[in-house]
């Protein structure tokens, strides 16, 4: 074989086992048949001189200039002041003040006004929950801190005296009140029973009080305004909506009278009705209730149906853009 036809020779290693030349591929020694593995590369590692570095020799120090500009950039952090902080809920309620700072550096500490309008609102709302529910929370609070049934307890019951001095029936009502709460005996329970068909006979007297007067509905609806606050009773509550629809019904007034028709149309001020505006002959009714008795060129004269006192309905008449009075 010619030299231009031949392999490049294998580099060679030394056998482990036998010492004798093999090939750095071989995996087995032709000489002595050990298996041998594939030669290991070593790995190189390199020093900061041989990668042309050099060894420092001393400390490396900071000079003047870097040492003063930081200096001075330290002084700028400590003398700015502090970012006031976002709002938030604690800033609400005060745990937190709004700091600012006037032209001379100084200090100022304010309270936020929508803290004081958040406690004035919350005031607010305890005054109205214990106006509307202060009474009977109180009611129950005294039968809880009563003494067991089995003991019997003694209250000074001053409401049929007090009936009988003509004093207020709001007030009679309550000292009634106050004695069953107390002593829960059938006797005060019979008083409290008395005094309010008492009430109820006073509240209805005055709506159908004659002559028609609206004081007298006023003082009705004051009487129950007082009483509702105080006693809980469903007969209270129906007879305090009763004298309110009263109050509405005789809101109305007449917007315009055709004399020559016998027409009159009248405003209605009822909210429980949808009708606002009625237009009535003679002999018709308005608000299904009050009979037209007579249309004159100034006022209109009516006739209550509901209110019959010594079988004769209540009398009323309606001037032309004014009030309902008693047509005497």
């Amino acid at each position: 074989m010619s030299e231009e036809t031949q392999f490049p020779k294998d580099k060679m290693r030394l056998c482990p086992v036998c010492r004798m030349p093999i090939s750095v591929w071989a995996i087995r020694c032709r000489f002595c048949g050990e298996t041998v593995g594939r030669p290991k590369r070593e790995i190189e590692t390199f020093t900061v001189e041989d990668l042309g570095g050099e060894t420092p020799t001393a400390k490396n120090t900071l000079s003047e200039e870097v040492l003063e500009a930081i200096e001075e950039f330290r002084k700028e952090l400590s003398e700015t002041p502090p970012k006031e902080e976002p709002p938030s809920i604690w800033n609400l309620w005060g745990r937190y003040k709004t700091t600012t700072y006037d032209t001379q550096g100084k200090k100022i500490q304010r309270v936020s006004p929508i803290r004081w309008l958040i406690i004035f609102g919350t005031a607010s709302l305890l005054v109205i929950f214990s106006y509307f529910f202060g009474p009977s929370v109180w009611s129950q609070l005294k039968l809880l801190l009563q003494e067991k049934p089995g003991n019997v307890l003694e209250y000074n019951n001053r409401a049929l005296i007090m009936l009988e001095n003509g004093e207020p029936i709001e007030r009679v009502l309550q000292e009634a009140l106050n004695a069953f709460e107390t002593t829960h005996s059938e006797e005060d329970q019979k008083i409290l029973l008395q005094v309010r068909t008492k009430w109820i006979e006073q509240v209805n007297s005055l709506l159908t009080k004659e002559p028609y007067n609206p004081l007298d509905t006023a003082e009705a609806s004051r009487i129950c305004s007082e009483v509702i606050k105080i006693d809980y009773d469903p007969k209270i509550q129906e007879l305090y909506r009763k004298v309110i629809e009263e109050i509405s019904t005789y809101k109305m007034t007449v917007t315009q009278i055709d004399i020559a028709n016998k027409k009159a149309t009248f405003h209605l001020n009822n909210p429980s009705l949808s009708l606002k505006e009625q237009t009535v002959s003679e002999g018709e009714l308005v608000q299904d209730r009050f009979l037209v008795r007579q249309i004159l060129s100034s006022r209109v004269r009516l006739e209550d149906t509901k209110v019959i006192n010594e079988g004769k309905p209540r009398k009323l008449t309606v001037a032309l853009m004014g009030e309902v009075k008693a047509d005497l």
